[in-house]
């Protein structure tokens, strides 16, 4: 067993702070002694080591405390980046690491005179921002009553304390396969805890569930960051670039109730907020689901937000600055701590009677545009689990053809459609793949969403001349080349 030896150690502050830093991407946990003795003892977990380090205050120089370690460098009498993360935790708890150990093999540290037992330490995660192991238990949120919502605004709904732990492993799994910090993993943990104490389910929300393939991609970690930092989100993109995957995904990572709002050209500052009534001899008003999402928390999409009038929008103004207000016609709604807005608007060909948002409306907003996949057979296969080459290549071909078609004459704007090819790979897993079904997935998904008859006949010959020669003519087809049609 190799004997230890004592070296001191003085690191600058600014040192100390900047590797404070890293604490939650290179521990693993923090834990303290229970024990009333003067000494107190931290055991540390680091990621990369298995025997734990210790930091033990120096029952003879107040403030004062040792460092002991093992790793292969610190075992050479070599200086390593455990010396100086140990440094930083002890700084936190309010020592200053005046000696460290070198020299110690596994053998040397791990017959150190302290406890060796869970149960003799409570966790100091919390302090350090690392996660908490979570033990799941049963949902019970699916069988509770939901809350009833009142009619006035005024008047506190219910709470419906639901189980934050059911499902976080899962989630957590699924934030740091998308290369979300430990640190910020450990905030979404406690906005979801807060979420899940303070928001509850009501009538006409949807609950939150993990979506059949959550989002992947920098644009979730981005959409999150924001949303902690208390802004709402409006997404741009091109349709199927998954704008819905990604409030769904966002909904199930805090545990927000969703409500879907669809914006519409008919649509008023009266219907947006709720409607006026007449009960028990007063005015009063019935409020919409959006003002109950603003009122009692929870995620609102308010999907094609740019087909609704500027005088409309403008409503969402003083709710999403920092008044936090929604205006109604019998006083302020205050808006929840926990109510997230989320606007999102598709672009490109096809698309009538979207206007211009407003300027005013856009500067309240963290604005993401959403990327449209270049790799069209991996996302295929992300979002329906379809892993027959043959039939992804095949769908490939096809949106080939369609997408020669639109740039070459401007024609087929219809059939462009992601979610046509997602339909139709979901179709081709639970069908198979033969001659009958590929003719039915390229009419019933793609094609047919053209309804000009010149352009339908243009995407028929183009599919078969670059996608598959063996599409057969249709007698409608046949009609209209002999110009019966």
């Amino acid at each position: 067993m190799a004997k230890a030896v004592f070296k001191r150690m003085k690191l600058p502050e600014a040192t100390i702070q900047m590797v404070g830093e890293k604490i939650p991407e290179t521990v693993e946990r923090i834990e303290s002694l229970n024990s009333p003795k003067a000494q107190q003892v931290y055991r540390v977990k680091f990621k990369d080591l298995d025997p734990h380090a210790f930091i033990v205050s120096d029952e003879a120089e107040k403030g004062k405390a040792k460092f002991y370690h093992f790793c292969e460098k610190n075992e050479r009498n070599s200086q390593c980046t455990h010396l100086v993360l140990g440094a930083a935790i002890a700084d936190k708890v309010g020592f200053q690491v005046e000696k460290a150990s070198f020299g110690f093999d596994i053998a040397g540290i791990e017959a150190l005179p302290f406890p060796k037992e869970d149960k003799e330490y409570s966790s100091m995660n919390g302090l350090f921002e690392l996660l908490e192991p979570v033990d799941e238990e049963p949902s019970t949120s699916s069988t509770a009553p939901a809350a009833a919502i009142p009619a006035s605004p005024s008047t506190p709904a219910p709470v419906l304390k639901r189980n934050w732990k059911a499902g976080w492993n899962e989630i957590q799994e699924h934030l740091q396969n998308e290369g979300l910090s430990t640190r910020m993993i450990s905030k979404l943990q406690a906005r979801r805890a807060e979420i899940h104490t303070t928001v509850g389910l009501r009538p006409m929300t949807i609950e939150p569930q993990k979506p059949n393939f959550p989002y992947q991609g920098e644009m979730l970690a981005r959409s999150l960051r924001h949303i902690l930092k208390g802004k709402d989100l409006l997404l741009i993109g091109n349709k199927g670039s998954g704008k819905d995957t990604l409030i769904n995904t966002i909904s199930w990572i805090l545990g927000l109730p969703m409500t879907v709002y669809v914006g519409n050209k008919d649509e008023t500052k009266e219907s947006l907020v709720g409607e006026p009534a007449f009960r028990n001899g007063e005015s009063t008003f019935d409020p919409s689901e959006f003002a109950k999402v603003i009122e009692y928390g929870g995620i609102v999409n308010m999907a094609e937000i740019n087909m609704l009038v500027g005088d409309v929008t403008s409503i969402l103004h003083s709710v999403a600055d920092e008044n936090r207000v929604l205006a109604t016609p019998i006083g302020s709604i205050h808006r929840h701590e926990h109510s997230v807005i989320v606007g999102s608007m598709n672009v490109g060909e096809g698309y009538q009677g979207v206007k211009e948002l407003n300027d005013a409306l856009k500067d309240r907003f963290a604005i993401l545009r959403l990327p449209y996949t270049t790799d069209f057979k991996q996302l295929i296969e992300k979002k329906t689990g379809l892993d027959d080459l043959h039939a992804l290549m095949f769908l490939e071909k096809v949106k080939n053809a369609i997408s020669k078609l639109i740039s070459e004459e401007s024609q087929g704007h219809a059939a462009d459609t992601l979610r046509g090819y997602i339909d139709a790979a979901k179709y081709f897993c639970d069908y198979g793949v033969n001659n009958d079904i590929k003719i039915e997935v390229i009419e019933d998904y793609i094609i047919n969403k053209i309804e000009d008859l010149d352009e339908y006949m243009s995407a028929r010959d183009m599919i078969r001349t670059e996608a598959w020669k063996d599409f057969p003519t249709s007698k409608e087809e046949e009609e209209y080349m002999k110009g019966a049609m």
